[in-house]
């Protein structure tokens, strides 16, 4: 009896572990980009355009594990072309962020970079300072 009322204990445990982040957001390669995880398996990706000078933000699919987050094409293409496998993935443990690059239809990896966990407000101001001292020295510059 002992066995099974541990054995339950842990299933839920391990449930809560792993159930949800929504509601979580992160900020990761140095003030460049966003992941606000708006349901269980949808993330909005905020980005900035340094050609347009402005943020993107792009849907994506992602699916959690005990030991990480696998964020998938963007939605629109992921039904589109089929692709099951991530673009990209942040390590639960210790939030670093690996992107893949898909060249010549193979999945390699291609950048790491450290993500930490923010509120959503913060999580666009510091996108849009970032974007401003880049705006700023540039115009210097020229």
């Amino acid at each position: 009896m002992i066995r099974i009322f541990s054995f339950i204990l842990f299933v839920i445990i391990s449930n809560n572990a792993i159930a949800t982040i929504k509601g979580m957001t992160l900020i990761c390669d140095k003030d460049r980009r966003g992941y606000n995880f708006i349901s269980k398996d949808k993330v909005e990706v905020l980005s900035i355009n340094f050609e347009e000078l402005n943020i993107i933000s792009i849907n994506h699919s992602y699916k959690l594990t005990e030991n990480a987050i696998f964020i998938q094409q963007p939605q629109m293409e992921f039904h589109k072309e089929n692709i099951t496998k991530p673009m990209g993935w942040i390590f639960r443990k210790n939030l670093d962020y690996v992107s893949l690059d898909y060249v010549n239809g193979d999945w390699s990896r291609k950048f790491s970079w450290r993500c930490e966990v923010i509120s959503s407000k913060r999580l666009e101001a510091r996108l849009k300072n970032k974007l401003y001292k880049f705006i700023n020295s540039s115009e210097k510059k020229h």
